[in-house]
């Protein structure tokens, strides 16, 4: 027997919410106009089809109501429009404050896992790729994010688990929503870490697996660059040992080193962790 769905009316208004939020703002206004358009003008231009009896014009009548609620319907759909571009263009603004403000795997850890999961909305964004968030209270169908390029659809799983490894049937579960949704393959991210098993068994299958160490050098990447006065050296890819930012190399202005190199963290001054540049 078919499972009874448990949604209720306020959960309706919430997808409602969350489909104007995601229709681009001028698509709002295309509706709302179109609407306004139909009420406006086919509904006269229809009038003399009207029904009449004992001498009473129903388009007299009608036509007026008409008017009425299509311009609320219209009025609705512009409104609905505005706050949802509105709260999109808030919540992309956001996203890329918290990607550019990470100073590592660290502070990523100390982010609610509804911040983790728009974090990494972000970080693939900026790869290319065009993100759908999935994740928040209602059932994510076993995937927190999909995203497309290329043709290609891909599920992401978050995992926001400070010391605890993603195990085997974690891995498994993803793998079978992979299959259930038709797409091409999935990455299951975590702040933490996996078990040997679940690595060899993605062998051979379009399934990637992010841990925590890697998050924190991809979040580097990603995030603002370093300062113009930074100069990265051609060909080095130097990662700073306390955060996983780039590392740059700076020229000592003042003290006993002035005048000296050094790698420098691009995440200064947030971090300041400096190194030696090894001569040969």
């Amino acid at each position: 027997m078919p499972r009874r769905s448990r949604r209720s009316s306020g959960s309706d208004l919430i997808d409602t919410a969350a489909l104007f939020e995601k229709m681009p703002l001028t698509y709002a206004i295309v509706a709302a106009a179109l609407v306004a358009l139909l009420c406006e003008v086919v509904a006269p231009l229809l009038a003399p089809s009207y029904p009449k009896a004992d001498g009473v014009n129903f388009a007299v009548i009608f036509l007026p109501v008409i008017r009425i609620i299509g311009g609320l319907f219209a009025g609705s759909i512009l409104l609905f429009g505005l706050v949802g571009a509105g709260t999109g263009w808030f919540d992309r603004r956001s996203d890329r404050y918290r990607l550019d403000t990470q100073t590592g795997i660290e502070s990523v850890r100390r982010l609610s896992w509804q911040e983790f999961e728009r974090l990494l909305g972000e970080v693939y964004r900026r790869q290319g790729y065009e993100v759908v968030q999935r994740g928040g209270p209602m059932a994510d169908g076993g995937a927190d994010l999909e995203i497309r390029k290329g043709g290609e659809k891909l599920l992401v799983q978050a995992k926001h688990w400070k010391e605890r490894v993603v195990r085997l049937p974690q891995v498994r579960e993803l793998w079978g929503a992979v299959a259930d949704e038709h797409a091409d393959g999935a990455i299951l991210v975590t702040s933490g870490n996996f078990t040997n098993d679940a690595r060899r068994w993605t062998d051979k299958k379009n399934l990637t697996l992010v841990d925590g160490i890697e998050l924190g050098h991809l979040v580097a990447k990603l995030s603002s660059g370093p300062s113009p006065n930074a100069v990265a050296p051609s060909g080095h890819n130097h990662l700073c040992s306390n955060c996983g930012r780039p590392m740059v190399v700076r020229v000592a202005r003042k003290g006993s080193l002035a005048g000296q190199s050094f790698w420098g963290c691009t995440g200064y001054p947030s971090c300041r962790h400096t190194e030696p540049i090894a001569t040969s």
